[in-house]
């Protein structure tokens, strides 16, 4: 486990790869994780320190396919942020981040609170939880500049992948959907780039919502009403550049989109 001294040095290089706009190759060597749950500890310092109210949690490599990618067995977790919130339709600086990655995802607004316990939660009792889903389009990025060579603790470290959210309105009247075969498509300047279901999160985005609160959970951490989760994505990572146009398409939940720009 890293002492204080450890985090305090991770979270200041990430800090300063924010501030100053530039990646870094990995985190000082004596601040590096060695675990995914050092990971998580400097996740959850770097969040006392930047200043940013806590909007939710997302989750990464959901799908066999982002898990074979990232080279990992399981998912992961990352921190959404406040201000990395965007109303759909958003217009997107590039510059105000290292790389642009998009995936389309179920996102869950909680009702009521998911406790820290000690017993697993059941996918029964987290939609019991769910007051909304809303389409959304997670924005991926990192701040190293070569998060492979960096290792996966490393990645997660920064926040695994995460950047920023992309919203649609929430939609309250979803019981009656089987989000597990609900169709989601991706499109980059009116060009389908990914079609999914919600079957390939974790065979279920709301298995995705159960995995985050257990987890948190083990970790004595807890999911409050009002929280987002986005569950993971539907159609794969696609990498965007300026200029470019996105809208993922969820039928019946409607669409979310977003412009980048340089």
């Amino acid at each position: 486990m890293l002492d204080a001294r450890a985090l305090d040095g991770a979270v200041d290089a990430l800090l300063a790869a924010r501030r100053e706009r530039r990646p870094m190759a990995r985190l000082p060597a004596a601040s590096a994780p060695q675990s995914i749950d050092d990971a998580y500890l400097i996740q959850e310092a770097f969040a006392q320190a930047c200043g940013s109210r806590l909007a939710g949690y997302k989750v990464g490599a959901a799908s066999v396919e982002s898990q074979r990618f990232v080279g990992v067995s399981g998912p992961f977790a990352g921190h959404v942020y406040a201000a990395t919130c965007f109303d759909s339709p958003a217009v997107i600086a590039a510059g105000d981040f290292f790389s642009i990655g998009v995936e389309a995802e179920f996102t869950f607004r909680l009702g009521r609170d998911l406790p820290s316990r000690e017993r697993p939660y059941s996918r029964a009792e987290v939609t019991e939880a769910v007051a909304a889903v809303l389409p959304s389009i997670e924005i991926c990025d990192t701040r190293l500049a070569d998060w492979k060579a960096a290792g996966v603790a490393q990645m997660v470290a920064d926040n695994g992948f995460h950047g920023g959210m992309v919203l649609a309105g929430d939609v309250a009247d979803w019981r009656g959907l089987d989000l597990a075969t609900h169709d989601v498509t991706l499109r980059i300047d009116g060009v389908l780039r990914g079609r999914g279901t919600g079957q390939l999160v974790l065979g279920h985005p709301l298995d995705s919502l159960a995995w985050l609160a257990t987890d948190l959970s083990r970790r004595g951490r807890s999911l409050t009403a009002g929280a987002i989760v986005a569950a993971g994505t539907c159609t794969g990572l696609h990498i965007v550049h300026a200029p470019a146009n996105v809208v993922a398409d969820f039928g019946s939940l409607g669409t979310v989109g977003m412009t980048v720009v340089a």
